[in-house]
């Protein structure tokens, strides 16, 4: 007698578990429905913006090209301050009185580093900017800027020695 009792529990737990996950289903097939109701409906065309393609590589190799430029910035940051040994050799005194041998003074090599660094900092910073998406006419401009700054940049050994 116990053996048909618990057969019949266990046959009315089985069809009470089998109705509730019939219903979870039918709710769970019903609420895709309600989202469709719930979706607003479109007005006049569908309008579509303009696409942009990010080119990854672009944007490596610029963040390749600014690590560069922050070593380079370091290693000129430490030319900004000269030496004790650079002052005794490259004295504003001897430099004048040996200007035909076309020697610079420590002062003059120190505010020559000061103006690269400013320079490679602002390099940095046209790079930085380019990072960002822009029109075509931005990116030309600021690439025009990025080369004028590069160019007076390797020349500022160049201006010291004509002004002699």
């Amino acid at each position: 007698m116990k053996s048909i009792s618990a057969i019949r529990t266990f046959l009315a737990i089985t069809l009470v578990l089998t109705g509730i996950t019939l219903q979870a289903a039918e709710t769970k097939s019903a609420q895709p429905d309600k989202k469709a109701e719930l979706a607003p409906k479109t007005v006049g065309p569908v309008i579509e913006l303009p696409t942009f393609k990010v080119q990854e590589s672009r944007i490596r190799e610029l963040d390749s090209t600014i690590r560069k430029l922050d070593k380079l910035i370091a290693r000129e940051k430490k030319k900004v301050k000269s030496s004790e040994l650079d002052k005794a050799l490259n004295n504003d005194k001897l430099t004048t009185a040996a200007a035909f041998l076309g020697g610079n003074s420590a002062s003059h090599l120190s505010d020559v580093a000061a103006t690269r660094v400013s320079l490679m900092e602002n390099e940095r910073v046209v790079l930085e900017s380019l990072k960002r998406p822009r029109d075509a006419a931005e990116v030309t401009a600021l690439e025009k800027e990025l080369d004028q700054l590069r160019i007076t940049r390797r020349n500022l050994d160049n201006i010291g020695r004509a002004s002699r």
